[in-house]
């Protein structure tokens, strides 16, 4: 993953779904944010979409509201929002899949899931199209081993080192 991933000037050089590019900030969260919207996206959802995508030091440098509002989804500013935002418009119904990046810290808890899914409910969507992921550079790694225990139940664990599979919980 990290081949190639990290551009001379310093950044993370990202393509979305879309074929728009955006540059974040140099650092592992860049490069497994990287990893889930170009490598994730594309193997697990037929037609996806980026709704959000935060950094750490840049709250929202992504907002897709056009995309957002297409499919009913509203997001709210004042509310905690994940790292990454995706849809998948292949299905009859839109799969909205929240995603958090860990580089250290802060995976898909309980605590996360029910506030993510209090966001989907009052936009009306049913539990069944709302997935949640965590995702790691790798699953040998310090991060992974350090959150595997807060990681919420009927969620995913996913490694852009290991970009064809998925855990699920």
């Amino acid at each position: 993953v990290g081949k190639g991933a990290i551009a001379s000037t310093g950044g993370v050089m990202v393509t979305f779904p879309n074929g728009e590019t955006r540059r974040l900030a140099q650092g592992p969260s860049s490069v497994i944010s990287k990893a889930v919207i170009e490598e994730f996206s594309k193997r697990f959802l037929g037609q996806p979409g980026v709704i959000f995508l935060s950094e750490s030091d840049n709250k929202v440098l992504k907002r897709d509201d056009v995309l957002a509002n297409a499919i009913g989804l509203k997001i709210p500013a004042d509310k905690y929002l994940p790292d990454i935002l995706l849809v998948d418009l292949s299905p009859k119904e839109p799969l909205i899949v929240f995603v958090e990046v860990v580089a250290t810290d802060g995976p898909i808890s309980a605590p996360r899931k029910e506030a993510f899914l209090q966001i989907t409910r009052a936009a009306g969507f049913p539990d069944r199209n709302v997935a949640f992921v965590t995702a790691y550079l790798d699953r040998g790694k310090p991060a992974f081993k350090k959150t595997v225990p807060e990681l919420a139940w009927n969620s995913f664990a996913w490694f852009a080192s290991e970009p064809d599979h998925i855990v699920v919980l």
